[in-house]
This record gives C-alpha cells, sequence and structure tokens, in this order.
C-alpha cells in the first residue's frame, strides 16, 4: 500500500458529498501502489510574487516515487463538460445541479510548476531537476480517445474505466512525462526532501514548560486534532477558530503566522493584550515579514508613519472614546494615505476586539473583502466587553482538546466555560487545586507571600515559572508594593525583570501561562465579569493553581473544593 499523507482521511472529508470523488481516488492510490510510492492529499501552500505580495495555490493530490518524480494531480467528480466556445468547464452532480469548476488541465499545470519553485527556495534542494508532470483524474466520466482541450492528451487523463487498472495507469501517465527529457532520478534524499516541504511535521517550542520541575524548555507536539486544523488552514483563506482556554490558540495562530511570513506573505499578527503581544515578539526572535503589534499598537505606529495626528496611547488621559473610536479611525485615514499593508492577518483574542475595529483592520490586506483572515476566538474570555461580530464568511473551527492545563485545574475551570462544545482535557491528572482560606483581606498579602516562599524553597519551583495574579487593578492592590510579596522580589515585566515572580492582574495576563499560578484578590469580583475572570485566572495555569480568599468568597464564586 502507499505511503499516504495524511495516513488516514478524516471522516469529515469521507462525509462531505462534494468531496466524495477526492475520497474514492485517495483510497485507489493506497490500494493500487505499493510502499515505495508516497501520495499527498489536499496539499497548499504560498509563494511570494516577483513584484512583491504572495499568491497561494492547492492541489488535490501530489503522487511521487524515488525513481519517477512526482505529478500533480486534480480530480473532478460528477459528469465533466467543457464548453469550447467558452473555455468554461462544468461538472454535473448526481442530483442534476451543474456547477462550473475550473480548467483542471490548468491548476495540475500551474501546481506543478509552483511546486518546483517551493521546491528551488529549499536550502538543500540546489539545482537539482526532477521529472515532473500532471495529472488529471475524471472517475465518473466515460474514457475518450481524443483531445479534451489542446492542453488535454488523454494519455495523461484517468477515467472511470481505468480506475480497474488504476496503478498501471498512473506508471504510464509518469511514463509519458518522463519520455519527454531524461533527468536524474528523484532518489530517496529527493523523495525526502519533497515530503519535507509538502508534509512538514513539527514541532513548537513551549517556553513555558508543561513540567516546571525539570527542563527550561519543554516541547509541546501538537494532537492530530490540530494537524487536521492546521491543513484545513492552509487551505482556507478566511476562518474563526474558536476554543477554550488552554486548546492551544495562540499557539496554532503564531505557527500559522510564521508558516505564512515563511511562504513569502507580508503578515501580521495582532491581539487585544500588549504583555501577550510583547512575550510573542520577544520570543519569536525576529521574522521576516511578521509583525506583531496589539490592535492599539498597530493603529498608532501606522498613524504616525502616515502622518495621521493621533495622541500617544501610553497617555493616562485616554478613555473608551480614544480606544474604541479615534485610533481606529486614526488607522483608517492612514491606510486611505498609504494603502495596503499586509497580505495575511492573523488575529488572536478575537473575542476582545471592538465592532469598529474590524473595517480599519480588513482596510489593511491587500484584498479587503477577501484576503487572508484568521480570528482565533474564546466567546467565553470577552473581558474587556461582549464578543464583537466577527467580518463575514470566515469558516467556522473548534478546537476541543485542552492541552495546557491538569486534568484538576481543567475539572475546576470547566466550572465556569459555557458553550455547546464540550472540551476534553489531555493532560495529566496533576495535583488538586490548592486553596488557602484568610480570615480577613489584610491577611491575604501575607498568605501569598508565605505560599510563595514555600513553593520556592521547599518545592523547588524556579521563581519565573510563579505568576501570582490580581483580581484588582494594580492602584488598588495591596499585592507588590515596594516591589515585593513577603520577602520574593515581583515584577510586572518579565522581559526587563528576568527570573522574579511575576505579579499581574488577571485581565492583563490574559493569553498568557505559568506553570504555577497564585489567583488573590477576588473578594471585590462580582457578577459575570467574575466568571469570566475566574474562568481566565484558573487557566492561565498550567501544572498547579493556589487560590487565595475569603470562605465566603470561595463558596460565592463557586471555587470552594
Amino acid at each position: 500500500m502507499a505511503r499516504m499523507y495524511p495516513s488516514r482521511l478524516p471522516e469529515e472529508v469521507r462525509d462531505d458529498p462534494k468531496r466524495a470523488a477526492e475520497a474514492r481516488v485517495f483510497d485507489l492510490f493506497e490500494r493500487s501502489l505499493d510502499d515505495e510510492w508516497r501520495v499527498f492529499y489536499s496539499v497548499a501552500w504560498v509563494l511570494p510574487k516577483s513584484k512583491g505580495g504572495a499568491m497561494d495555490g492547492e492541489a488535490d493530490f501530489v503522487v511521487s516515487h524515488p525513481d519517477q518524480g512526482f505529478l500533480v494531480c486534480e480530480v473532478k467528480g460528477g459528469i465533466v463538460r467543457r464548453n469550447g466556445q467558452t473555455g468554461q468547464w462544468t461538472s454535473e452532480d448526481p442530483s442534476g445541479a451543474v456547477h462550473e469548476i475550473k480548467d483542471p488541465f490548468l491548476q495540475s499545470h500551474n501546481g506543478k510548476h509552483q511546486i518546483l519553485a517551493k521546491l528551488w527556495e529549499h536550502p538543500d534542494w540546489g539545482a537539482r531537476r526532477v521529472d515532473s508532470g500532471q495529472l488529471v483524474i475524471l472517475p465518473d466520466s466515460a474514457s475518450a480517445n481524443v483531445p479534451l482541450a489542446p492542453n488535454a492528451p488523454p494519455e495523461i487523463v484517468l477515467f472511470g474505466p481505468d480506475c480497474n487498472r488504476f496503478g498501471d495507469r498512473v506508471k504510464e501517465v509518469f511514463a509519458y512525462w518522463r519520455d519527454q527529457k531524461r533527468v536524474p532520478a528523484l532518489g530517496i534524499e529527493g523523495i525526502e526532501l519533497l515530503t519535507g516541504v509538502l508534509a512538514r511535521s513539527f514541532e513548537l517550542a513551549n517556553p513555558l514548560g508543561i513540567e516546571f520541575a525539570h527542563a527550561d524548555r519543554e516541547i509541546l507536539h501538537l494532537t492530530e486534532e490540530q494537524f487536521r486544523v492546521l491543513d484545513l488552514l492552509s487551505r482556507a483563506r478566511r476562518v474563526a477558530v474558536s476554543g477554550a482556554a488552554g486548546t492551544g490558540k495562540t499557539v496554532l495562530a503564531m505557527e500559522k503566522a510564521r508558516r505564512m511570513a515563511a511562504d513569502g506573505a507580508r503578515t501580521l499578527f495582532t491581539c487585544y493584550n500588549r504583555p501577550l503581544a510583547d512575550f510573542l515578539r520577544s520570543s519569536a526572535g525576529g521574522v521576516d515579514r511578521l509583525d506583531i503589534r496589539t490592535f492599539h499598537q498597530l493603529a498608532y505606529h501606522v498613524a504616525r508613519q502616515a502622518g495621521v495626528p493621533v495622541a500617544d496611547p501610553e497617555s493616562r488621559d485616554s478613555g473608551p472614546e480614544y480606544w474604541e473610536r479615534t485610533l481606529p479611525e486614526a488607522l483608517a485615514a492612514a491606510v486611505r494615505n498609504r494603502g495596503a499593508l499586509y497580505d495575511a492577518i492573523v488575529v488572536d483574542e478575537g473575542q476582545d476586539f471592538c465592532d469598529s475595529w474590524w473595517g480599519p483592520l480588513a482596510a489593511c490586506l491587500t484584498d479587503s473583502t477577501g484576503g487572508v483572515l484568521y480570528v482565533f476566538y474564546d466567546d467565553n474570555q470577552a473581558i474587556y466587553r461582549t464578543p464583537s461580530a466577527f467580518p463575514s464568511g470566515l469558516v467556522p473551527v473548534a478546537l476541543t482538546e485542552n492541552l495546557r492545563n491538569t486534568k484538576s485545574i481543567h475539572a475546576l475551570a470547566s466550572r465556569f466555560y459555557r458553550s455547546a462544545a464540550a472540551v476534553r482535557s489531555l493532560g495529566p491528572e496533576g495535583r488538586a487545586v490548592e486553596v488557602a482560606t484568610v480570615s480577613r483581606q489584610d491577611e491575604i498579602e501575607k498568605e501569598v507571600g508565605r505560599i510563595l516562599l514555600r513553593l520556592i524553597r521547599e518545592d523547588g519551583v524556579s521563581q519565573d515559572r510563579i505568576a501570582v495574579l490580581s483580581g484588582l487593578a494594580r492602584p488598588r492592590s495591596a499585592l507588590g508594593r515596594g516591589g515585593k510579596i513577603g520577602t520574593i522580589s515581583v515584577t510586572n515585566d518579565p522581559i526587563a525583570e528576568p527570573g522574579k515572580v511575576l505579579l499581574d492582574t488577571i485581565h492583563r495576563f490574559k493569553g498568557l501561562e505559568r506553570p504555577v499560578v497564585v489567583l488573590a484578590e477576588l473578594e471585590p469580583l462580582a457578577g459575570r465579569d467574575a466568571t469570566e475572570l475566574v474562568y481566565v485566572g484558573t487557566t492561565r495555569a498550567r501544572v498547579h493553581l493556589v487560590l487565595v480568599a475569603l470562605a465566603e468568597t470561595l463558596d460565592r464564586l463557586q471555587l470552594a473544593p
């Protein structure tokens, strides 16, 4: 059996009537060829244009062999027709409905040359030449012995009757193209390079660690679900990805942004929270063609560059009108003056974006209505405002696996998650959530100091792996005045002051995480804001969570064990 990528066709593809022909061809490839063959399904790519910008492409299949090279294959099911006067191709489905389709021969021709261009980008490919060609499969159509079009000789087409000798016909198509010229075989090294370009496996550095006792840098392996999500994102241009806290939205969003930038697209990663943007910018280490900014940083930066007058966001006089209207309007005016800035935009924390932001943001795209736009969001985390109405035309995708938290932390946080999609925890069981009750609010800081001392001295937790999060804004908080909690130094800027315990508000720490989190000063929280803040706060902890509060606060907020 051929080696298939993916090894198993996802059920959502098999259940889609529009992709029934592709599913049949997938099975034919797998059954009809031996394990020296590699077949890649639903391949997508992005290439830089010679005059700037980027273009994307896709192919239904790419079939390859060390001795044969590769073919780019397009599949068209149903009754296929071509209008000779207009050049329009159509397909009639079993219900009798007729659909306009793209020219499969032109698609496979373009795909072949674009894949060759992707291979030439690879530093190890060098000046290597390879046999390559096109294959069109029409599994529901009768055979034809004459060219279907000037670019469509019957020798490169597999019709319905050919499915009975599918493997032999595939080899005949390879022979047809190989006869055109003689080049060295692709070889094992070449097939591995091709696989690396078309079906790259990856692992993402997780700088916060899933186990805080050992390595400074852990590796987060994405599950099969996330591989499928990234595969889907490679084909769709406009997607809305939802998921609970801990399902890997930010990791996926950053990886998608990195990939598009690496493929030559001018890419923006934008979010709401400044600490998140600062952390991602610092950890990314600089990626060509990738900008990482909060929406407000973006608006101010672009407005200043375009000469649009706007006050500095750091001004303490800035109020809601400034954030929700002035800055977005300045961005819109700047883009009108400067023109589009990006080929692709990735939005994280989309639930916190105002309705008034989406228009100026879309205007930053080279194609404001059909451009590449990915929105990652958690509708349970809209702690700054009610969730906005996202731009139209976004394909919905749901993440349902929690990768961040232990099962004990996930179980507590699930009390505050409201969604139709059930979320499954993949983390270890972990130790129970720790609860420290105090009898008076003025005892909270002392208790937090005692807990920090124990975590650091007795449990051996590095200080920079601990975060203390308060439910109060900094001016109202009693924690960390003088830069210490008890005898332990704290900081609210871990980039400028690494190695210290982080002290911040739950609001500002949204989107970030630590192996150990201590939640405190929850007493003033009430109403819907309390539920959402507790949800966000509890899910920031990967391995261990400590709650410090009055007993009545724990009961009121449903945090009691």
